[in-house]
């Protein structure tokens, strides 16, 4: 170019030279048009150097710096650092209570952000003051969040979908968002806080953060790319599928003392990167972006964050471990260094007979009234869905069949939260009582008078159809031994749920001798009325049945049957029993005074 410029030069001197001296250029001076021809001249060989060796074309490209760096895709880096800062500023998890979400918005409110989708709000209501983008489309809405620097609570039905929004905000250059835990709206409800209803408030722009355009595309590409499920997987398909697929890589996310203490799930393609340092071990991550990915951490929480990184770096099939470790260890999947079961089901069976209170009963009467304060208990109905489906169902009632009671703990309240449990006639809910008071639940009571079917007689409201499926509560953490005892009682209550008829025992204790009865009333009611006759005849009282079990046949396959008053003190002590491993032990239905009305002998008590 240099070379050419010289030669443009000299030709101008030339031109000049013949201007002032030649004999034929006198008359019309053309040193300006030719300086203006060679000037247009050096603009077209500028851009289109044809001259020019082809290296240094290759050398001068064109400059467009601007658009090429907006056309060109974001580097890992930027996730890196964005992630990085997350993950180093995190307290508790990015997590926030109930109770402490509450005190906030009396103090010094956050923004609030529900990420349901319209329809849910519609349905439950939401949390005053809330503004309403669902999950998929938050990226796609920032004009309606506030600074980066203020409190963010986002919040959703049970926990999860705001795990993941508050990942992207975070990313996304939001530096104080947090999860509401304690199952999130459900776990608000059942607290008792106020619910608003009505027309979902209008969007209001508030333009008062700038994220990163980069950050902001690699969000929402995570984001519209969700899967129906958010992908939640339980653990009883994580079972199935690693035994289907076993080319499925676990990620555990939990720090090495929680794995040390605790014990991690068994498979060979299990990978240990703490949450903490998930980004910073990223060389740990599979090769495959599309390879079958599970994460998971102790409850769901950590594991949710990890799955919503990993979506936002490309990987396609990634999935999140409900309920976490304790789940999986509670629900009796193999697992490596679990400790051994530290419950003690004396200690909680104890603990829950000495607090009865009128034998954890509650009438039809007083359940009505109940339902109209604030809050209500939380009603548990244990019936089978067709039952429902035929029948109704108390509204507000949350169902979940007697056997599945112990694998559903998410969707049941906290522990001191009062608790009506109900069935058809009063015998089931009795058993799922005992259930769950050997959990760690402290208020729960069976409606008795002939539970639902008394409910229709006394002529009280009944919703038809089926219950609205349950919210995920996740608020009470049971011990995993107690739920896998409990289990193990529900999974094998008999055909029938351990009933007796006086007919039917009075032919048993004819045709088996051998046939223990155990009679669990207080002695004065024994006294003042008589027992029934049997030769392998033992009283225990309900209200020492543990602390009496050496009292207990040795045998845990002896043919029982228990009886007290009406029933309800002896389905407490077959439950009792069938958890202890007993496996053939039925409750008199009618208890002495039903033996009685069907004109079987009662003989007169003589104290040992």
């Amino acid at each position: 170019m240099k070379n050419y410029k010289y030669l443009v030069l000299l030709l101008i001197l030339g031109l000049l030279l013949a201007a002032c001296g030649g004999d034929t250029a006198t008359d019309e001076p053309v040193a300006e048009p030719e300086n203006t021809a060679v000037e247009e001249t050096e603009e077209v060989m500028d851009e289109e150097p044809a001259a020019e060796p082809a290296e240094e074309v290759a050398a001068e490209p064109v400059e467009e710096p601007a658009e090429e760096v907006m056309e060109e895709p974001m580097g890992e880096a930027d996730l890196d650092t964005a992630f990085n800062t997350f993950l180093g500023g995190m307290e508790r998890y990015n997590t926030i209570s109930v109770d402490e979400l509450s005190e906030m918005m009396v103090e010094a409110p956050p923004f609030i952000l529900d990420v349901r989708e319209p329809g849910e709000l519609t349905e439950r209501g939401w949390i005053e003051g809330a503004v309403n983008i669902p999950l998929r489309e938050v990226a796609d809405n920032l004009q309606y969040l506030p600074s980066f620097d203020t409190p963010i609570v986002s919040y959703c039905g049970s926990g999860w979908r705001c795990t993941i929004a508050l990942t992207a905000l975070e990313a996304m250059g939001w530096e104080n968002v947090r999860g509401l835990t304690g199952g999130s709206f459900g776990g608000w409800v059942e607290a008792g806080y106020p619910v608003a209803e009505g027309e979902i408030p209008e969007l209001v722009a508030l333009n008062e953060a700038e994220p990163d355009p980069a950050l902001v595309a690699a969000m929402q590409e995570m984001l519209h790319n969700v899967p129906d499920g958010f992908g939640a997987i339980s653990a009883d398909d994580l079972s199935i599928e690693l035994v289907e697929n076993p080319d499925i890589i676990l990620i555990d996310v939990r720090r090495p003392e929680e794995v040390e203490e605790n014990g991690y799930i068994d498979h060979p393609n299990l990978v240990f990167v703490p949450l903490e340092q998930f980004v910073e071990l990223k060389g740990d991550w599979p090769e495959d972006l599309d390879a079958p990915i599970v994460t998971y951490c102790g409850s769901g929480h950590r594991s949710t964050i990890a799955m919503s990184i990993l979506w936002s770096y490309g990987y396609t099939d990634v999935r999140s471990l409900r309920g976490g470790f304790g789940g999986w260890a509670s629900g009796g999947f193999p697992a490596v260094g679990v400790p051994e079961p530290s419950f003690d089901m004396d200690a909680a069976f104890t603990t829950f007979l000495d607090g009865m209170e009128r034998y954890n009963t509650i009438s039809i009467d007083d359940l009505n009234v109940l339902l109209v304060e604030d809050p209500p208990p939380f009603v548990l109905d244990v019936r089978e869905p067709s039952e429902i489906e035929a029948n109704g169902y108390i509204e507000g009632a949350v169902n979940i069949p007697l056997r599945e009671v112990a694998d559903n703990i998410e969707w049941l309240p906290s522990f001191d939260t009062p608790i009506v449990s109900y069935c058809g006639s009063g015998w089931r809910c009795t058993i799922a009582m005992v259930a769950l008071e050997g959990m760690g639940w402290e208020n729960v009571r069976g409606l008795t008078g002939g539970s639902f079917g008394a409910w229709v007689e006394a002529g009280y409201p009944v919703a038809e159809g089926l219950p609205l499926e349950p919210m995920v509560l996740d608020v009470a953490e049971p011990d995993p031994a107690a739920v896998a005892a409990m289990q193990e009682m529900l999974h094998n209550v008999p055909d029938g749920y351990g009933v007796i008829t006086a007919d039917d025992l009075n032919l048993a204790l004819l045709e088996n001798p051998d046939l223990i009865v155990i009679d669990v009333r207080r002695q004065e009611e024994l006294e003042e009325n008589g027992v029934i006759e049997a030769e392998n005849w033992i009283h225990v009282p309900l209200e020492q049945f543990v602390a009496m079990k050496d009292q207990w046949p040795a045998d845990t396959d002896a043919p029982i049957v228990v009886y007290c008053g009406s029933g309800h003190r002896s389905t407490i002590a077959m439950s009792i029993l069938w958890s202890y491993g007993y496996s053939d032990v039925h409750s008199l239905r009618g208890g002495f005074g039903g033996w009685v009305e069907a004109g079987y002998p009662a003989a007169e008590f003589v104290a040992p």
